[in-house]
């Protein structure tokens, strides 16, 4: 008679079987989700990045330029944006360097005006630095039509010229030794800032088209920012001077905008 080892399992042996199968489930679980951690916390910064910006992309689908235009809301929402990343409530758009040139030509008499004396001329020469902005809370306006988004912008002003005082220089043009031209000096001096303020208005025409650029990189970025079709419409800049009055009914959405209350 021969013998064979028995295999059979005792129901009982069974259960005592399945809390171990459990806990080595369990233990795996663990060393997975451990695992799993280790790995999302040594992903470089740009596939995290990459990823978030993606999750941020499925999550505003909706938030496109057609959408905030029939909303009315691209010019709070420029606004807002504009102020918080320019630290300011004015958008600086040109510089101008130049080196400008004033005269002063007095003429003076003796004797109750029968005996005339010769002219004097007076120059003076200094480097001067101007600045032009677009202030934030003027009036802004912007429309889109197909592909492309028109910028209605307040009107280019000078900021207050910069002049290098230390480089100011002082001719006499015309005029004799014997005359005292200093008053005549200071007569021009006197009437510098004035002049260069107008001076600064008379460039506009010279910075407007690099102002113009100036403008459209920007609402091109934050449009490219702040909605996800933003980076396919062309930007097109109109100064209030350039202008046409649109007509009641014009095609096309529209935001007009008023100044900030």
């Amino acid at each position: 008679m021969s013998l064979s080892p028995d295999t059979s399992i005792s129901p009982s042996s069974a259960r005592h079987a399945w809390p171990r199968v459990i806990l080595c489930l369990g233990l795996a679980a663990i060393g997975a989700g451990v695992w799993a951690w280790q790995s999302i916390a040594t992903l470089p910064l740009a596939a995290l990045d990459k990823g978030t910006a993606m999750v941020k992309e499925i999550g505003h689908q909706a938030a496109t330029v057609a959408h905030a235009f029939r909303e009315r809301n691209v010019r709070e929402e420029f606004l807002s944006s504009a102020a918080t990343l320019t630290g300011t409530r004015r958008l600086q758009v040109a510089t101008l360097q130049e080196h400008e040139t004033f005269r002063r030509k007095e003429s003076n008499s003796l004797a109750w005006g029968l005996i005339p004396l010769p002219s004097i001329v007076v120059q003076a020469d200094v480097p001067v630095e101007y600045g032009y902005y677009l202030d934030f809370d003027g009036p802004w306006e912007f429309q889109q039509q197909d592909g492309a988004v028109t910028v209605y912008p307040p009107v280019l002003v000078p900021s207050t010229p910069a002049s290098d005082i230390s480089k100011l220089t002082f001719y006499t043009i015309e005029g004799h030794v014997w005359q005292d031209d200093k008053a005549v000096r200071n007569r021009l001096l006197a009437t510098l800032t004035p002049a260069l303020h107008r001076r600064a208005v008379e460039h506009i025409p010279m910075v407007k088209e690099i102002a113009r650029q100036q403008v459209q990189i920007f609402v091109g970025k934050w449009l490219t920012a702040s909605f996800s079709d933003g980076h396919e419409f062309h930007v097109k800049v109109v100064f209030p001077d350039e202008r046409l009055t649109p007509a009641p009914g014009e095609a096309g959405s529209k935001v007009v905008s008023k100044a900030a209350e």
